[in-house]
């Protein structure tokens, strides 16, 4: 920019203006990529910086550490990859049985660093372009089987954490009735402070100061989950910090992590005679279906578990409507074996016996439905 003999700045013409624009990002650049050449430099450490999630940062650290073989990566590794070694890593994966979701994460992960390194000037060529690299079989998100429970399992997962007899009964069950209610990831759970608590006009809300969907977002409680988890506070005499402490020796009164929050819920399952496969993840699908086959609109539900796309949510319709509508309950071959026409839709999709949660299918892999 120069100024005029008024003082106001003028623009400069266009073209001299994107050169000077261009010369100094590609200063920036060559500043960037100087810096990362140094020997005391961490370069995976300096990549994960991008990243604001620590869920994300230790996954993409443990996908790069695998591929490398080391956390230490120095320029001079990267600059030798090639896409047949990326190509071979993927075969190695797959022959491995690994899922083709924690395939295409891995991927991921490569191609954000090498599109990093890239930018900086540091590799002529990504080795993990698109182009170059060999599809990863498809994973239909629709046959992806998930668990949920019936409104009856829920019940009796709340009541076999209340009248477990453990000192953390009172804890577990105010956890769970929170999962349930709020279909809560078991990071947005682990955060959960007591100040996050609060009423909106005559709502309880709990805000959700970091989430796998953003920042600052809020949910609506139901004043009995509410009254739980306050009851649970008052006995334990806490004014502030987090709400799911641990009752362990080796931890007390530590902040739970989401490991604990998955064994707590798994171990409860176990007392309530649900299987094994029942973890934290599955209350959120819990809730969403619950919602949605209790009437609550596709779009109620999406921002009530606050999913990025209506496709991730419009998987639990897709399924009850699959589960209900089955062909399979048309095929009158054995004894009692007449089919069903109720106006519910087919009613053998809806007699798992008791213990066994009923499946549909997920949208995505770990927490992202």
């Amino acid at each position: 920019m120069n100024e005029d003999t008024s003082g106001h700045q003028r623009s400069l013409p266009g073209a001299y203006s994107t050169a000077l624009t261009r010369e100094a990002g590609a200063q920036s650049v060559q500043q960037g990529s100087s810096y990362i050449q140094e020997p005391s430099v961490d370069l995976l450490t300096a990549f994960l910086q991008r990243y604001d999630r620590p869920a994300t940062r230790r996954a993409y650290r443990n996908d790069l550490t695998q591929f490398f073989g080391t956390d230490r990566i120095s320029v001079e590794m990267t600059q030798v990859v090639r896409f047949v070694h990326v190509n071979q890593h993927i075969a190695d994966l797959e022959a491995g049985f690994h899922k083709p979701s924690t395939i295409k994460r891995r991927v991921a992960a490569l191609r954000g660093f090498f599109s990093w390194l890239l930018a900086l000037g540091l590799i002529p060529v990504n080795p993990t372009d698109k182009h170059l690299l060999r599809r990863v079989r498809a994973a239909r998100y629709q046959d992806r089987a998930i668990t949920f429970l019936t409104s009856e399992q829920a019940g009796q997962l709340v009541d076999a954490a209340a009248t477990s007899g453990k000192a953390s009964a009172q804890r577990d069950e105010a956890l769970i009735l929170t999962l349930l209610h709020g279909v809560l990831r078991r990071s947005e759970a682990t955060r959960m402070d007591a100040a996050h608590l609060r009423p909106l006009g005559p709502y309880w809300v709990l805000d959700l100061p970091e989430t796998k969907g953003g920042a600052d977002q809020f949910i609506k409680l139901p004043t009995h989950v509410v009254e739980t988890i306050h009851r649970l506070l008052a006995a334990e005499g806490v004014q502030g910090g987090p709400v799911w402490k641990s009752y362990s020796n080796n931890g007390r009164g530590r902040r739970l992590s989401p490991g604990s929050i998955y064994r707590i819920v798994q171990s409860t399952a176990q007392r309530a005679g649900l299987l094994e496969s029942v973890g934290a993840h599955t209350l959120r699908h819990t809730g969403c279906t619950l919602a949605i086959e209790a009437g609550a609109s596709i779009h109620q539900v999406q921002a009530h578990a606050r999913h990025k796309k209506i496709e991730t949510t419009m998987v639990y319709v897709h399924q009850r409507d699959r589960l209900r509508n089955s062909a399979a309950d048309f095929i009158t071959v054995g004894p009692s074996a007449a089919p069903s026409s109720t106006p519910e839709g087919p009613t053998r999709a809806r007699t798992e016996p008791s213990g066994t949660p009923r499946s549909t299918s997920d949208a995505r892999s770990g927490d992202e439905t």
